[in-house]
């Protein structure tokens, strides 16, 4: 940049320097933008609770009783809801594979595990598909293991 004055400011430049009007207003734009994702951050976990609430919505908001997939057998299949428990519910075998316990089958489990003398008892059940009939691991019950109608998995 060569020597002249600069013609909104009346200021004289100098070769290499540049006007410092320009300055705060990108100061102003930096802030902004700084405003502006804060403000977003903030948003997010509220805008994020409506959504999950329209797609998704609970039988608290609702008023309306829970409604489980059904099976072809008939089997309710989902988690527990508050007071709701549908027939299989959704458990990890050992091996890490996802499936559905029979809340009958883990009960009786839970009540031989409790009432056993022997410490060192080991009480499976078989985890399911969806569909209640093909298996793909086994559940171990455990003495910590919680009944899917305590209350505890809301």
């Amino acid at each position: 940049m060569e020597e002249g004055s600069d013609p909104h400011y009346g200021c004289t430049l100098l070769e290499g320097e540049t006007n410092v009007a320009t300055a705060p207003k990108t100061i102003v734009l930096i802030v902004a933008g700084v405003v502006v994702a804060g403000c977003g951050f903030l948003a997010a976990p509220m805008l994020g609770d409506a959504f999950t609430a329209a797609v998704a919505p609970s039988s608290e908001i609702l008023g309306e009783p829970v409604e489980f997939a059904v099976n072809a057998n008939g089997e309710t299949y989902g988690s527990p809801l508050n007071d709701r428990v549908p027939d299989l519910i959704l458990a990890r075998a050992e091996g890490g594979k996802l499936g559905y316990v029979r809340v009958t089958e883990l009960e009786h489990a839970r009540n031989l595990r409790n009432s056993s003398s022997n410490a060192n008892a080991v009480f499976d059940i078989p985890v399911y598909q969806s569909d209640g009939e093909t298996r793909v691991g086994v559940f171990r019950v455990l003495d910590d293991t919680v009944s899917p109608r305590s209350g505890s998995n809301n």
